[in-house]
């Protein structure tokens, strides 16, 4: 038997022997609860490393786990912080705190790795493990403490290729009987799935929507995110318009910048024309550098030449960096050095 098939089996038989997990509940699900009236549901929630004293009687006299993700290491840049966190079947996540002006934003994660291979990122270079539950993706908001009041869907993982629990998890942190953050400070960040764009289009939640598409050309774009190439390009931007529409919101469409691969003057007329008139911004970034990929970051004349193109175009534009590249706190890196038995940081 191979190590990885061993990994595989000895993770589905931890996951098999967990109990019922207390953050994959919301407020309704927990009133209807054996025991629910002698606690309140926002206890669940508490950020202490030492759990209160009421909460543990509760989930052990009613069976229920309360804590699933162990602190692993933290790495601390100038604006960021990174977590790694241990899962009980021997997998691991990453979560970022970034600090604002005006607060702080948690980056979680949505899967244990992801599917989709982007060029420029390390968290699929592992490939798909799982899917994080609703409850992993809260408990990494609620293991950062009270200072988090914004959250986004951009760590590791495809957020639409879980779906599910990702919409689970938004409606849970939500939850005014919980931590009560406001839907209008969460974002998803998505390479864009068409018939999820489509799904989503039609909840009642007023999130925020960022999708990567780093191309203007579906041959482009597949070349730098190989598990999207059956996803056309203009379906991807005409359903995330039509979300942006239906919401009455703006959506958010990143392009990284990449020397010789899609900042030629074409690709400029081409991103022009896609969305100048309509409820779109452009966000113009810089790659973070990976380990093991070689792709060149953009110079400062190519993206003045795109965002001055842009605004005659009367396209709003943003040019931002990358947070926390002094620390590797983007594209699961940590994750990635983790995974592959390399030495990570400690606390």
């Amino acid at each position: 038997m191979s190590s990885a098939v061993s990994a595989r089996t000895a993770g589905a038989l931890v996951r098999a022997s967990i109990r019922p997990f207390a953050l994959d509940l919301d407020s309704a699900t927990f009133a209807r609860l054996p025991g629910a009236a002698t606690m309140p549901y926002s206890a669940l929630f508490s950020p202490h490393a030492n759990l209160p004293k009421q909460l543990r009687h509760w989930g052990n006299e009613h069976g229920f786990e309360l804590r699933r993700l162990t602190p692993k290491s933290r790495e601390r840049g100038n604006r960021s912080e990174k977590h790694l966190f241990a899962l009980p079947d021997g997998y691991s996540i990453e979560t970022v705190l970034i600090r604002r002006r005006d607060g702080y934003t948690a980056c979680v994660s949505s899967q244990v790795g992801c599917a989709f291979a982007c060029r420029f990122c390390a968290s699929g270079q592992a490939g798909l493990k799982r899917n994080l539950t609703a409850g992993e993706i809260v408990e990494q908001v609620v293991r950062l403490g009270p200072r988090a009041n914004r959250v986004v869907f951009m760590g590791i993982g495809e957020p639409l290729n879980n779906y599910e629990n990702v919409l689970k998890a938004i409606r849970i942190l939500r939850d005014r009987a919980g931590l009560a953050l406001p839907a209008s400070g969460m974002t998803i960040s998505t390479i864009g799935i068409p018939k999820a764009l489509k799904a989503l289009r039609e909840e009642h939640l007023k999130l925020n929507l960022t999708i990567s598409l780093h191309a203007t050309t579906q041959q482009t774009r597949a070349q730098l995110i190989p598990g999207a190439k059956k996803h056309d390009i203009a379906e991807v931007v005409s359903r995330a318009l039509a979300w942006a529409e239906r919401h009455n919101r703006i959506v958010t469409f990143v392009y990284l910048v990449l020397a010789g691969i899609n900042d030629t003057s074409a690709d400029l007329e081409r991103l022009c024309d896609m969305f100048a008139g309509r409820p779109a911004r452009i966000n113009l970034m810089r790659w973070n550098p990976v380990d093991g990929v070689r792709l060149g970051r953009t110079n400062d004349y190519a993206l003045s030449v795109f965002r001055h193109g842009l605004e005659r175009a009367g396209v709003p534009v943003v040019v931002r960096d990358t947070q926390g590249r002094d620390i590797a706190a983007a594209c699961g890196q940590l994750w990635l050095r983790d995974i592959k038995g390399q030495p990570v940081a400690t606390r």
